[in-house]
């Protein structure tokens, strides 16, 4: 058994442990049940549709249990999953399609019609449904082929990995709006698992929400391939439903929360919260934006610590950790690192940045993935030199604890969502009537963050905010749109020539119409 399938040497170990409860249908997975499961996908994809090592599955779905199974059988095959953010619009997953060129198109039913245009803009690639429909053949469905019969194909061999093999290729865009895909190694799989079991103390009595997407890194690594790793239980949700969490929690035995700070309040203001049964979770943990200190507290009176932690889907993702007894007296610390991460902060031309004093962020370790999918030149601006600079500027205080304090990119944090003003910008400046456009993450009390547009038009143009609302609309996914529109006259420019978004940062307005 290589690196890749180490779901066959769970079920040898633990074969009668649950490992996923589906919340979505009821029923419960052993991991002997995930390892047949997902080597009936494995010899299907080999023997119907010719995947071997290598080639490129690309997914487009909400959590399933198909998708987990379809996971574990394309790491039997050597063959790399590709997840499609089902959220994006038809332009943004052709790109997606066309960069990483898959051999296969997987998808769930409901998504169909989103899919059809982007699907046929690429002319001779097969696709295969995840889920049986009426209006399909059941031989053309993951469920139907899993729903045959419960045996594992006795002469099926699965492919031996080397740690270097690519598993993943998770999209995430760059500072100029086009999506790179972060190739995600079994070596890096396998050491954020460890150093996840280290920094959290995990068990394998371990309990955890899978309701995170599986088109982002958080769904896959924070707490999922860690568990089963270790040979812990998941509850999947198709999607985040904060009134399910609170009431499964004490039945199902929840012993870890995870979320962004976007969730975690909206399970805190849920109706049913203070009803729910907190008594067996020994800590929350939560990234991508900071946690109002107000939310902590509420947690805190349920019993409950809350711990911050950093990552990125190009290390890890779990990098710190904030310890939970440190969790009120270094609030808005992200941590320390985890047991296999090396750190440093760099001030400009890579000088050391000593304590109390802010630098980028750097990272090294077998974390860390292996660069982005046919793009050398974004995987070379990555690094300064084996350190991959995260772009991220932070503080170490005395103590050695890591805040972060800005970004060296522009990226913001709305809802758990990572938006890039970029590619935003691109958009609105696409519209007619818009000669000028800059975007900024503000602080919003429902979001943590989210998106300004300050707007510079053409001469002798009008546009309203329902204009460019409705404009955003068709073209950006729901959580990439700006939720204030502001009209300037013009646009402050630094010294450089460029937008100054430091001078309009600073003087934000309520949105006005020309």
């Amino acid at each position: 058994m290589g690196i890749n399938d180490w779901l066959r040497r769970r079920r040898m170990l633990s074969p009668d442990r649950e490992a996923v409860f589906d919340s979505a249908t009821g029923r419960r997975y052993r991991y002997e049940e995930l390892d047949q499961r997902a080597t009936r996908v494995a010899q299907h994809l080999r023997t119907r549709f010719a995947i071997e090592s290598g080639d490129r599955v690309a997914c487009l779905s909400t959590n399933r249990i198909e998708y987990l199974d379809l996971y574990f059988a394309c790491g039997k095959l050597g063959a790399i999953l590709t997840p499609l953010n089902h959220r994006l619009r038809t332009g943004e997953l052709v790109e997606l399609l066309d960069d990483c060129a898959p051999k296969l198109l997987v998808y769930e039913s409901q998504l169909a019609g989103a899919l059809n245009a982007a699907w046929s803009a690429r002319t001779g690639l097969e696709a295969w449904a995840l889920d049986l429909t009426a209006e399909e053949p059941s031989q053309a469905s993951v469920a139907s082929v899993l729903s045959k019969d419960n045996s594992s194909p006795d002469d099926f061999r699965a492919y031996f990995a080397s740690e270097n093999d690519v598993a993943m290729i998770l999209y995430t865009s760059g500072t100029t709006g086009r999506a790179k895909g972060a190739m995600i190694t079994y070596r890096q799989i396998h050491w954020n698992a460890l150093n996840t079991i280290i920094g959290l103390s995990l068990t394998d009595a371990d309990v955890a929400f899978l309701n995170m997407p599986l088109h982002h890194t958080g769904g896959w690594h924070v707490l999922f391939t860690p568990l089963m790793l270790l040979g812990g239980r998941v509850i999947l949700q198709p999607r985040f439903d904060a009134e399910q969490c609170n009431r499964l929690m004490g039945p199902e035995g929840v012993t870890i929360l995870f979320g962004v700070p976007t969730t975690l309040r909206m399970m805190a203001e849920a109706t049913n919260f203070a009803a729910a049964d907190l008594s067996q979770v020994r800590f929350a943990i939560f990234g991508g934006e900071s946690c109002p200190l107000p939310l902590i507290e509420a947690y805190a009176a349920r019993g409950v610590a809350m711990r911050q932690g950093y990552g990125l889907t190009e290390a890890g993702p779990n990098c710190f950790s904030l310890p939970a007894a440190d969790s009120i007296r270094k609030q808005g610390s992200i941590g320390l690192p985890n047991f296999f991460v090396a750190v440093r902060l760099r001030g400009e031309e890579s000088s050391a940045v000593g304590s109390g004093e802010v630098g980028e962020l750097q990272i090294r370790g077998p974390h860390v993935f292996a660069g982005y999918w046919n793009n050398p030149q974004a995987t070379e601006q990555a690094f300064d030199g084996d350190w991959l600079a995260t772009g991220d500027l932070m503080m170490r205080d005395e103590e050695g604890y890591y805040y972060v304090v800005g970004r060296k990119k522009e990226m913001y944090v709305s809802g758990g969502e990572n938006v890039y003003p970029a590619q935003v910008e691109r958009v609105l400046q696409q519209h007619p009537a818009v000669a000028l456009a800059a975007v900024i993450g503000m602080p919003d009390p429902k979001w943590g963050e989210c998106g300004w547009a300050f707007l510079e038009l053409h001469a002798e143009t009008t546009a309203s905010e329902a204009d460019l609302q409705a404009w955003c609309q068709r073209h950006l996914a729901r959580f990439q749109c700006p939720a204030k529109f502001i009209f300037v006259e013009e646009m402050p420019l630094s010294a450089s020539g460029k937008c100054d978004k430091l001078a309009l940062a600073k003087r934000p307005a309520p949105s006005k119409e020309p």
